[in-house]
């Protein structure tokens, strides 16, 4: 069977998707990963096929100038017209499937040219979930964003999506949809070479802290204030993960903070006794899969939504008015309620089907001249 996978090019909303664009490759299928520009060499990186839909977009500079103008037109986080680089990789995208004819599509909440490219070949689509944050409403109103892309192709609106894939933990979906495949999130961060320093015991607690890709990029590092500043105030060791636009605004830090640049949350939160970010979905998950507790600061785009569910279920919880202070990694360290609840969503996680054996029901329901009844055949959590 042969696979294409929506992956907008941004980090956010690619990565949550090459689990299972693996998972299909591990289990003999053909697959492609279509971002744009340096992100289909993430891909590429991730050992996968990457089409490359829109070569010369620099996404992240134009991303950061969009959310510079919405910032000087004071939108907040209201839904503008922006496909998320869809409409920039849409043409290029039909022109790829036409070619190729994959047998399924696959695409994240906003990776909305992927409905397009299905409806244009009469293709199967599915929607996986990248985080809490993504309602039907929120997909339909980015899907009007690419109304010229539409009607470029000559295509009258999306292909209906079989099923949708949600990777939220059992105890804290927030979805109401009828054809609801629950999957394992199993975190790509990316590859790396472990170091010896992410093992050794420090005698002290770690905890962990980063604002994500597009944050820093977009806001600075302000939510992180008391880290760069009084981290000496607590005895705990902080590891903070900042990227070029991040760092550029720090001069020094407290004996007791490593700075690092990216490196994949995945291994390091298995050693971290918390975790402080930014509410991004990746994050989020991430830490929910480690079973760590976690500060969530979750301002602006999807990260409300991701920081009310991590509060809502006791895994974590939103600083007060005053931002980040040291009662917070306290009661971050302390407070063993919170290591219970991250415990059970962990063990909640591990229970679930993994994208490997999402992708082996999936090809054995896309069968050649078959198409399956939703809600007849989406399977429960066990």
């Amino acid at each position: 069977m042969r696979v294409l996978f929506i992956g907008p090019p941004l980090y956010g909303l690619l990565y949550p998707v090459l689990s299972l664009a693996q998972a299909f490759r591990a289990e003999g299928h053909d697959v492609v990963v279509a971002s744009a520009g340096d992100f289909t060499r993430r891909v590429a990186e991730a050992g996968l096929v990457g089409f490359d839909a829109a070569p010369d977009l620099d996404s992240e500079a134009e991303y950061r100038a969009g959310e510079s103008r919405r910032k000087k037109l004071n939108l907040g986080t209201k839904m503008g017209n922006f496909s998320f680089f869809g409409d920039e990789m849409a043409d290029a995208l039909v022109d790829f499937a036409g070619g190729w004819r994959p047998d399924l599509v696959v695409y994240p909440p906003l990776g909305v040219a992927g409905p397009l490219v299905a409806a244009k070949y009469d293709l199967p689509v599915v929607m996986q979930t990248v985080g809490f944050g993504h309602q039907r409403w929120h997909i339909e109103g980015v899907t009007r964003s690419m109304a010229d892309a539409y009607a470029r192709h000559g295509v009258a609106g999306p292909q209906k999506d079989l099923f949708w894939l949600d990777i939220a933990p059992p105890s804290m979906r927030v979805l109401d949809e009828p054809d609801l495949w629950p999957m394992r999130y199993v975190p790509f961060n990316g590859g790396t070479v472990l170091e010896d320093w992410w093992s050794a015991d420090t005698g002290r607690p770690r905890v962990v802290v980063s604002l994500g890709t597009l944050k820093p990029m977009v806001d600075g590092i302000d939510l992180v204030k008391w880290v760069v500043e009084s981290a000496h105030e607590s005895d705990a060791e902080f590891v903070l993960s900042l990227g070029e636009h991040g760092r550029r605004e720090i001069d020094s830090l407290p004996d007791n903070v490593r700075l690092v640049s990216w490196i994949p949350m995945g291994p390091l939160l298995g050693r971290a006794s918390g975790f402080i970010h930014h509410g991004g979905a990746g994050n989020t998950l991430t830490a929910l899969s480690a079973g760590v507790p976690q500060i969530v600061f979750g301002q602006g785009a999807d990260r409300p939504v991701n920081a009310k569910a991590v509060q809502d279920r006791g895994c974590g919880f939103v600083p007060g008015e005053q931002g980040l202070v040291k009662a917070d990694i306290d009661r971050l360290l302390t407070d063993g309620s919170l290591r219970a609840a991250a415990a059970e969503v962990r063990q909640e996680m591990r229970a679930q089907d993994p994208p490997t054996v999402v992708a082996r029901r999936l090809a054995e329901l896309l069968t050649p001249g078959a198409r399956p009844a939703p809600a007849a055949t989406a399977p429960t959590d066990r």
